[in-house]
């Protein structure tokens, strides 16, 4: 049996959601907040557009619904993106700390940063990747200990990155999105990092634009 504590390093604060679901609601969108087992209840929102539909009403039947007819998932690495990504549903997925990505030209993720403690700087991209290789199975998968063992820390997207993210595929979607030459550019080179040997070799999905330009030094 798997502790669930092994793998806490792929949990988000839902908090840090609710720019997002603001924003959305705001564009008049209905946010509905899912999961089978969560910690705590989303809280009380103004709007009645935001509704925490995982501890008011949630049933296997409408999670499968809601996925198929929902106008895009914000997602984390739980399992229900890759539920949304075989119902063919666009996918916005945060905190990606296993680098995993969705399966789309269309899709779009930011992954969680990871912060050395003994060289005080954010590990790069390549250097996560050959880490995540290293240490993990070939899907890439490390645990809370492998995180302690190599003195690292895993830091989770904050509220504006979500945001920004949950803006571009909300644009995307609605064909008002631009993106500029320097956008295409650091896409293109985070995409030439990764080799055969790393789990998501040959991902068509795209990093957040935003999430991508505030971090160039990660395409080290």
């Amino acid at each position: 049996r798997i502790d669930p504590s092994e793998y806490r390093i792929r949990d988000a604060n839902i908090d840090n959601f609710l720019k997002a679901a603001k924003y959305l609601a705001s564009k008049g969108i209905y946010v509905l907040r899912m999961g089978s087992i969560v910690e705590r209840s989303l809280p009380e929102a103004k709007d009645q557009r935001i509704i925490d539909y995982a501890t008011k009403y949630r049933s296997d039947f409408m999670d499968i619904y809601l996925l198929a007819r929902c106008k895009f998932l914000l997602s984390t690495t739980s399992g229900v993106w890759a539920a949304a990504a075989m119902l063919d549903t666009p996918i916005a997925g945060t905190n990606f700390f296993h680098l995993h990505t969705p399966y789309k030209k269309t899709d779009l993720f930011i992954p969680k940063k990871v912060w050395s403690k003994k060289e005080k700087r954010f590990l790069t991209f390549i250097e996560i990747l050959d880490w995540q290789h290293e240490v993990g199975h070939p899907a890439g998968y490390v645990s809370t200990e492998d995180v302690r063992k190599a003195g690292l820390k895993v830091v989770e997207n904050t509220p504006n990155e979500i945001l920004a993210l949950a803006r571009e595929m909300n644009e995307c979607i609605d064909g008002t999105h631009r993106y500029t030459k320097e956008d295409k550019i650091l896409q293109k080179k985070f995409h030439t990092l990764i080799r055969p040997y790393h789990n998501i070799y040959g991902t068509p999905a795209s990093i957040g634009a935003k999430f991508l330009r505030e971090n160039k030094k990660l395409l080290a």
